[in-house]
Formats: structure tokens, C-alpha cells, sequence
């Protein structure tokens, strides 16, 4: 297969959508699939794209998050290891297990409903991924009639399964991960920066053990990729980073300005502009 400079763009535009997408809450995996099968953009290379799409998003979030996640992972070890320095590290050590915590629905329902979403997107991706958005639309609509507390707040045990079983319901393409785990931490009185970073950080590790199994699937499959894909989708990896660097410099403020229910208007148009293109 020979260099195409249609295919070529097509891989950058995925990737931009997916990185603007993953972070605002309109559904990065239903964005996705619905331009996959609207641009017509079939791979048997699927896993490898699905990777690269997902850890381009992710790496930019490790960058941003960096100094955080050290701070928390090494104040969990030594907590564990070290019961004499427990005391002045027992806030970020609980945070963390309160993500891990939160992060447990997700996985649970990736083991056992992922494979059946994924049989039935071959004929009706473009369906579920309307539907999906439908139901974050009036998701997000609801939330945004609220009013939000501002800065931070503390995240209760309560808060983070909660937080978690939203994340879960968002394995449906078209149902925004960030849209439900930040509605939810809204709901129960969390303050934006703190319903967003919460979100984030779960992200980055419902992520990194998403991106394990998808590369174990990788290695049963055995794909061959030629140089020229390889081209392609490292553009789009990098493509993934950049939009989803910007579009966190974005989030903060449209959570805060009260522009939230434009998100909701907009699901709301793409997912019955997809259910429309389903029936016809």
C-alpha cells in the first residue's frame, strides 16, 4: 500500500478528534466510531490504531500530571513500607487507593461487557454511538443547571465509587468518560477543579491498564503493519497529544463559566444526526 495523502489526513483527523474529544465531555470512543464509519476508514489494523489513539491522549495527561501522580504514588509506598512516616503521608496515600478504588467498576465492566459492545459494533457502531451521546447529552444538560462550587474540595469514599460506577457506564461508545465522572463528582458537591483533576487521574489509570490489554490483543492477533501505516498512525498518536493538551487548557474554564449545557446541545445534535444515519 503506497503513501496516500487522503488516508494520511484522515489518520490526523482521528487523532485530533480523539485527543479534543477524551478530554470534553462529548465521548472520545463515540466520536470515533462514528467518523470511522463516516469517512470510511476500515483497518484490519484496528488494535494497533486503537493503542496509539488512546496512549496519545494518555501520554499527554502523564506529562501534565506528573509531579501529582509521583507525589501520590510515592507517599502510597511509603505508607506501606515505611510505618513511621504513615502519618504525614496518609492524605495523598488514601487519595490514590481512592482512585485505584474508583477505578475498579470500569475494569469490572470492561472484563465482562466490552467483548458483547464490541460484536455489535460492526453493524450498529453508529447506533449505539448516537444513543450513547443522546444519554450524555441529557446528562450533561442536567448537570448543567446546577451551581458548581468552585476550587477544591475533598473526595469522599462514598464520592469515589460513586465517581467509579459513572466511569463504568461510559464503556458504551458515545457515553462521555469525562462527562459522567465529573457530573457525578459535581452532583455530590465536589468543586470543579476538584471533580476534574479526580476525573483526570482516574483516567490515567483505567487507561494504562485499557492500553495492557489491548496490546496483549495486539500480540494474539499477530498484525502486520506496513512502514507507510506506520507513518499514519504515528501522526495521529502525535496528533492525539497536541489536541488533548489544548483542549485540557480549555476544560477548566468552560466548567467554570457555565458553558457546559453548549456540550449538551451538541450531543444532543450529533447523536440523532447518527441515529437518523442509522435508520436510513
Amino acid at each position: 500500500m503506497g503513501f496516500s495523502i487522503l488516508e494520511f489526513l484522515k489518520f490526523i483527523f482521528l487523532g485530533l478528534v480523539q485527543g479534543i474529544t477524551e478530554v470534553l465531555p462529548v465521548s472520545s470512543s463515540g466520536h470515533v466510531q462514528l467518523l470511522k464509519s463516516l469517512i470510511g476508514l476500515e483497518m484490519e489494523e484496528n488494535v494497533v490504531f486503537l493503542i496509539l489513539l488512546n496512549t496519545g491522549s494518555l501520554a499527554t495527561f502523564i506529562i501534565i500530571y506528573f509531579k501529582r501522580l509521583w507525589i501520590l504514588v510515592k507517599a502510597f509506598v511509603i505508607y506501606i513500607f515505611k510505618p513511621s512516616k504513615r502519618q504525614e503521608n496518609q492524605e495523598n496515600a488514601i487519595h490514590l487507593t481512592k482512585i485505584l478504588v474508583a477505578s475498579i467498576p470500569a475494569g469490572v465492566a470492561g472484563l465482562f461487557f466490552k467483548p458483547i459492545i464490541e460484536n455489535n459494533l460492526a453493524e450498529y457502531a453508529i447506533l449505539i454511538s448516537g444513543l450513547g451521546l443522546l444519554f450524555t447529552a441529557t446528562v450533561i444538560y442536567a448537570i448543567s443547571t446546577l451551581n458548581f462550587r468552585q476550587g477544591v474540595t475533598k473526595i469522599t469514599w462514598v464520592d469515589s465509587i460513586l465517581i467509579g460506577l459513572a466511569q463504568a457506564v461510559a464503556i458504551v461508545p458515545g457515553i462521555s468518560r469525562s462527562g459522567m465522572t465529573t457530573s457525578m463528582a459535581l452532583k455530590r458537591d465536589n468543586g470543579v477543579n476538584t471533580a476534574l483533576d479526580f476525573s483526570f487521574l482516574m483516567y490515567i489509570f483505567i487507561s494504562l491498564a485499557a492500553t495492557g490489554l489491548l496490546i496483549r490483543d495486539l500480540f494474539v492477533t499477530e498484525v502486520v503493519i506496513s512502514s507507510v501505516q506506520y507513518v499514519y498512525f504515528t501522526f495521529s498518536f502525535l496528533a492525539a497529544m497536541v489536541a488533548t493538551f489544548i483542549a485540557y487548557k480549555m476544560i477548566f474554564n468552560i466548567f467554570k463559566s457555565g458553558k457546559l449545557r453548549y456540550f449538551s446541545y451538541y450531543c444532543f445534535a450529533v447523536g440523532i444526526l447518527a441515529v437518523i444515519l442509522y435508520v436510513i
